[in-house]
């Protein structure tokens, strides 16, 4: 990675922190209160302060972003082209190493891992004078490693090995260092693991009773991380330990609340997610739509739209614009924001069907099948449940309930299995429909300019 640019990020970062818009008075900082970086470690409050400038500007809906459109739950807009073009390449699977966007990604994430790193490498000078002030710093710790772990991970879905290949197959550093010299190389996916659920590990370990709401990493956030990474790893049994955690302390939006998550107006199931002010250039439904020039970028799929039941799932008119029948509209802001809504990292409703999953996997198909048809009995208005069930059902299930959330091309990456596209939502008869997993572009690359500063990322 370019460390001299992720240390001059870094500096501002610790120098300038964050502003956020929230009712949580440590996160109402008015940019005249800037703490510079030399009083960082001088407090607890002021550490706080710094753990808060970790999140500023993380840009995870760049994995939003990727996982779906690399997918088939889009199909491009006929004016997402020219100057007005964003992530057509990605689309439409012709894209290169010198990619802009595949840069940015890489930047965004590797630079908040290094500063996350220089607040844990220098959290021994911050002095805890009483039991009050030890235990939150314990807790700032694990809220840290925590975060690390998340962006590792989100990265490793970008960038990383499949997982359904070897163990021994290579994938992204995993840096536990701030130091501005190094030049990590990749990692094996079991060297990879091993990292990551140290600092998970860690977090849980720390975290205890820890709750902050959920516009930060608490506990809860860390269980929806585990079951996550966990599914990936394919570990079903700490899969099911994990989502049942999160799914027994926060019950599943129902079909009367379920639209309000998306409006921000409703927190039910929300685990942990990423506050958006107009402040942020990168938000939600800035993936879709063209601010700038009011073009619409990108279309849900035919596919997608063709596999809900419009009158009775409460999800097809909470997704789709019903003016036009074809934009996205999952985040489309609120009565008093236009396409302004918080980014959701973890939902409950995502736990379940990761505890379905891997029910499913380990032979229990009974808990498998009363796990999908409680989630579908809070989305439809009308009996809809399953009578058995298929792996093919749970990933459809997947697929209708976190489009656009970045998880449909992951979901294909993770297991192996090849793309595939209706031809009505292709934009010429040329394009590719189908992406093989043996393909050369089924795999993101790693940046080439970061190759090129880096060679021990060939």
């Amino acid at each position: 990675m370019k460390v001299d640019k992720i240390f001059k990020y870094t500096l501002t970062m610790l120098i300038a922190l964050v502003t956020f818009t929230s009712c949580d008075s440590m996160l109402d900082i008015d940019p005249t209160d800037n703490v510079d970086s030399e009083h960082i470690y001088k407090s607890v409050k002021n550490f706080e302060q710094g753990v808060l400038g970790a999140y500023s500007d993380l840009n995870l809906e760049y994995n939003a972003l990727i996982g779906s459109i690399l997918a088939d739950e889009n199909k491009l807009a006929p004016e997402n082209n020219g100057v007005d073009g964003y992530a057509v390449n990605l689309h439409r699977w012709t894209f290169a190493s010198d990619d802009d966007i595949l840069l940015e990604v890489w930047k965004n994430y590797y630079n908040h891992i290094y500063s996350i790193n220089t607040l844990l490498e220098n959290v021994h000078k911050v002095p805890a004078t009483n039991t009050e002030e030890t235990n939150q710093l314990n807790n700032l710790i694990a809220e840290l490693h925590g975060l690390r772990a998340l962006i590792h991970f989100e990265l490793h879905r970008v960038f990383g090995a499949g997982d359904y290949l070897a163990s021994s197959t290579l994938t992204i550093p995993y840096v536990t260092k701030a130091g501005i010299f190094q030049k990590p190389g990749k990692i094996t996916l079991s060297e990879y693991y091993l990292n990551l659920w140290k600092d998970i590990e860690q977090a849980d370990e720390l975290t205890g009773a820890y709750t902050t709401g959920n516009h930060r990493l608490t506990k809860m956030g860390i269980n929806a991380l585990a079951s996550r990474v966990a599914l990936y790893q394919k570990n079903y049994i700490l899969a099911i330990k994990y989502s049942t955690e999160v799914i027994d302390n926060a019950p599943l939006a129902n079909v009367n609340t379920y639209a309000n998550i998306w409006t921000d107006t409703s927190n039910d199931e929300v685990i942990f997610k990423l506050k958006r002010n107009t402040e942020d250039k990168i938000r939600p439904n800035t993936l879709w739509y063209n601010y700038a020039t009011g073009k619409t970028l990108f279309y849900a799929s035919n596919k997608l739209k063709n596999q809900y039941n419009a009158t009775t799932d409460v999800r097809y008119a909470t997704f789709i614009d019903e003016d036009d029948n074809r934009s996205i509209n999952k985040y489309g802001g609120n009565e008093n924001s236009n396409r302004i809504n918080d980014y959701k990292v973890f939902r409950s409703s995502e736990a379940l069907l990761i505890r379905a999953e891997s029910y499913f996997q380990q032979g229990a198909q009974q808990q498998a099948l009363e796990d999908i048809n409680t989630l579908r009995n809070n989305r439809f208005t009308q009996d809809s449940s399953y009578t058995a069930l298929t792996l093919e059902n749970i990933l459809n299930e997947r697929m209708l309930e976190l489009p656009f959330e970045g998880h449909r091309y992951f979901d294909s990456k993770r297991l192996g299995k090849a793309i595939q596209r209706d031809i009505v939502d292709l934009i010429t008869s040329q394009d590719q429909k189908v992406l093989e997993p043996n393909d050369e572009n089924y795999q993101l690359p790693i940046p080439q300019k970061e190759i090129q500063a880096n060679p021990n990322l060939k």
